[in-house]
């Protein structure tokens, strides 16, 4: 049977990319993206890792070198960078039939029956991604998933194979193998490659090598099936449809801690809405709602507080305003004065697909309200997510997150669109 052969598309360091597409200053300097309530570190240039700049470190513990070495920061715009990377994915199921998307910025591709040289392909791949998005990308080839993966990391560290990396034609790649630490494998979290550690695996030469008995022991199943993809058996298919979501959350810390219930409830209230936009654009209806609130663990001098409830619904939704209105009910109940909460959550569960949900005798007809609701989304999406919002979300206020260093959305909204003069 003939090999079959997966790329990997990542784009590197996307959210900063994403930053440099609309800024060309920010090229060739340090720039780090931070997560909510920029408090860490989530993506970083190149230039910020030569820094020596760690991924996931909170900023205030390197604000002496931020500021010493003009590092540009900013706030995570999530707007941005999702329709971005619908853009990037887009141009790349113009490729190929085959394609699941794996995260935010990447993508595996089947190349099977491909004509002419591969690796060309992959450089027309990654030159027309650059050429109408601005979005650098790496693509690695291989005959398996987690072999694809490798081949990716070794385009994105070592600029001599100029983004595109196949292990397709070499005959011996474990030359390659033991200069890449374990804990890049696909799989392989830092705990399990600290365990991997302990048992002398430092590489993924020694990974590859060593026996089934042993890896299944340290790795389970799934970690033999890694293991078996390493020595170039392909065990894991695309999965170019996507299973059904078991569970949809919005969940934010604040910016600041929260006392009142009305400040709460308008919070949860934008939650409510993003998680039932996020199950109406996969066609999903929800039969069961859940809400948590809690103070910070870490705050010695308040008293913590943690509750949460979940209120079942006879007749499936994905109604906004039907969930809302069940979210603020629920947010009363487990709400308890005298506390200062940080974070909130709104989660929504059991799913079925639209058409194929219990089907109520007495229940109105919502023909009305899903035309709205679909008017809603078609609107928002053109104009901005919160173009248009329900009653109770109010405007943002002092649960808002901090977002102090935040982009314009230059993708999404007209009045920031840029202007050449």
């Amino acid at each position: 049977m003939k090999n079959k052969i997966f790329a990997l598309i990542d784009c590197n360091a996307f959210y900063v990319s994403c930053e440099r597409v609309f800024n060309p200053k920010l090229n060739n300097r340090p720039v780090v993206a931070l997560s909510n309530n920029d408090g860490c570190i989530i993506a970083r240039s190149k230039e910020a890792k030569a820094l020596g700049i760690k991924m996931g470190v909170p900023l205030f513990k390197v604000k002496d070198i931020v500021r010493k070495e003009k590092v540009h920061v900013f706030s995570s715009n999530y707007t941005l960078y999702g329709d971005m990377s619908r853009r990037v994915m887009n141009i790349i199921a113009e490729f190929t039939n085959d394609i699941e998307i794996y995260s935010i910025d990447e993508a595996f591709i089947g190349l099977d029956g491909i004509p002419g040289d591969i690796v060309e392909y992959g450089h027309k791949i990654r030159k027309t991604i650059l050429q109408y998005t601005g979005i650098p990308v790496s693509v690695g080839i291989a005959n398996t998933k987690t072999l694809a993966k490798v081949a990716n990391h070794i385009a994105k560290d070592n600029g001599s194979f100029s983004g595109v990396c196949s292990l397709l034609e070499l005959k011996n790649i474990d030359k390659l193998l033991p200069s890449i630490e374990v804990g890049e494998v696909w799989g392989v979290g830092r705990q399990l490659s600290k365990k991997l550690n302990m048992h002398g695996i430092y590489n993924i030469k020694q990974l590859k090598d060593t026996d089934d008995f042993r890896i299944r022991k340290m790795m389970s199943i799934n970690g033999l099936k890694t293991v078996t993809e390493l020595r170039g058996i392909s065990c894991l298919p695309l999965e170019e449809v996507r299973a059904t979501r078991k569970s949809c959350c919005t969940s934010r810390s604040f910016g600041q801690n929260l006392k009142e219930l009305d400040d709460i409830q308008q919070a949860v209230a934008i939650f409510s809405r993003r998680a039932v936009e996020r199950i109406r654009a996969e066609n999903l209806l929800t039969s069961s709602v859940s809400v948590f609130l809690r103070t910070s663990p870490f705050d010695k001098k308040n008293k913590y507080y943690f509750n949460s409830s979940s209120i079942h619904i006879s007749t499936p939704t994905n109604d906004t305003i039907e969930i809302a209105k069940i979210v603020s009910r629920i947010t009363k109940q487990i709400f308890k004065p005298g506390y200062l909460y940080q974070k909130a959550g709104v989660l929504l569960s059991g799913f079925y697909p639209e058409g194929e949900e219990p089907i109520d005798l007495f229940s109105r007809d919502s023909k009305i309200r899903e035309d709205l609701m679909k008017t809603i989304d078609k609107i928002n999406t053109r104009f901005g997510g919160d173009t248009i919002q329900i009653a109770s979300e109010q405007h943002l206020g002092t649960w808002a997150q901090k977002k102090d260093r935040c982009s314009p959305n230059y993708t999404t909204n007209i009045n920031s669109v840029l202007v050449v003069d």
